[in-house]
């Protein structure tokens, strides 16, 4: 079961396994004891998600996404099934972000820029230079579309680069390739136990399983940096990819019905 210091974790959680309908406090909270939270921990974690961005009050009492944490979590979700582009052949050049004439005087805006950098697989090159290699379909162009979805400041400008090779090897110094694929295939052993056992667990049980192993598992696969197939082997985020598309579903289903019961036992 989680525990009080995942609050925060799993309310957004429960946001995101809402669809696109928001919900209402008493739901939520709900939700979050019935996982073996308590109320008080839940309302404190809707009250800071409000205050950092990432939810809105919709209504007195009712909460939902806002609407660039539900891009974030969007680009997620599409990283679950293969990534927000495809990976093609490398040629060798790389994608660059300058930042240097960017404010930091919000920290909203500045944890919301670096979200974005990371879940695009850049990497900090230098004092407001983030790279990756440019190896996605769509090139430059798709990338700046894609970190404009994820909130990157529209004045940050997107560029294509040619390093050096101490350069680039210092850039890729900053992947930690083996680290990465190693709690890929952990991962996927989990989620392949997890639902081997599902039927078998109590609704409770695979409820908290499926809520917090599959966000784990998708904020994994959101921030795989997608890179060549020369320096990452694919394969164990392909795998892993494949066994989190069922335990999503099952998940989905799953946490729809109990958000519907608990939506009705607060409208009584």
């Amino acid at each position: 079961m989680p525990t009080e210091t995942s609050a925060h974790r799993v309310a957004l959680a429960l946001l995101d396994a809402s669809g696109t309908r928001d919900l209402g406090a008493a739901a939520l909270v709900g939700a979050g004891t019935w996982l073996g939270l308590s109320a008080n921990s839940m309302r404190v974690a809707l009250s800071r998600l409000v205050a950092s961005g990432a939810a809105i009050a919709v209504s007195r009492g009712r909460y939902a996404l806002a609407p660039a944490r539900r891009a974030a979590i969007a680009h997620v979700r599409a990283s679950a099934t293969g990534g927000f582009a495809p990976r093609v052949p490398w040629q060798g050049g790389y994608v660059g972000v300058l930042t240097a004439d960017l404010s930091r005087r919000h920290a909203t805006a500045v944890r919301r820029r670096e979200r974005a950098l990371g879940l695009v697989g850049l990497r900090p090159l230098r004092h407001g230079l983030y790279a990756r290699p440019d190896n996605l379909e769509g090139g430059v162009a798709r990338v700046a579309t894609q970190l404009a979805v994820l909130g990157l400041d529209p004045a940050a400008d997107v560029v294509g680069l040619g390093l050096d090779e101490a350069t680039a090897g210092q850039l890729l110094a900053a992947y930690d390739v083996a680290g990465d694929a190693a709690q890929v295939s952990v991962l996927e052993a989990k989620v392949r136990k997890l639902l081997d056992g599902l039927d078998r667990a109590s609704r409770r049980r695979a409820a908290s399983a499926t809520l917090l192993l599959g966000d784990e598992v998708l904020r994994t696969l959101a921030r795989d940096p997608l890179l060549p197939e020369a320096l990452a082997d694919p394969r164990p985020r392909r795998a892993l990819a494949e066994a989190m598309a069922a335990l999503d579903v099952r998940g989905r289903r799953l946490w729809f019905a109990v958000l519907d019961e608990f939506e009705s036992r607060a409208d009584r």
